[in-house]
């Protein structure tokens, strides 16, 4: 799937931009980001010193396209930014959230 960084339009290597490089620990270092879990989604909180919120599909949906969290804070600039369709971008999030 194709994606940059914010204010940066190269494209990044496929290899770099797969989700569990950043949402998942492995047995050599802890996750770099919050993990992608129906708990962690969808729990009321506080996220990167904004107001409480939580994720819903189209919140979901704005942060992988767009780096923007559901209470409009942006993300790290180390998220990418993907170029998928809307519908891609919701089965994406039903699967997150019913895994």
């Amino acid at each position: 799937m194709a994606a940059h960084l914010r204010d940066d339009d190269r494209p990044l290597p496929a290899w770099t931009t797969r989700c569990v490089n950043c949402h998942v620990d492995t047995s050599k270092t802890p996750a770099f980001a919050p993990p992608l879990t129906h708990e962690s989604l969808l729990a009321a909180a506080s996220r990167r010193g904004g107001p409480i919120s939580h994720y819903d599909a189209t919140a979901f949906c704005r942060a992988v396209k767009d780096g923007i969290d559901p209470a409009g804070v942006l993300l790290r600039k180390s998220m990418p930014h993907y170029q998928i369709a809307d519908a891609e971008c919701m089965a994406l999030w039903q699967f997150v959230v019913h895994q």
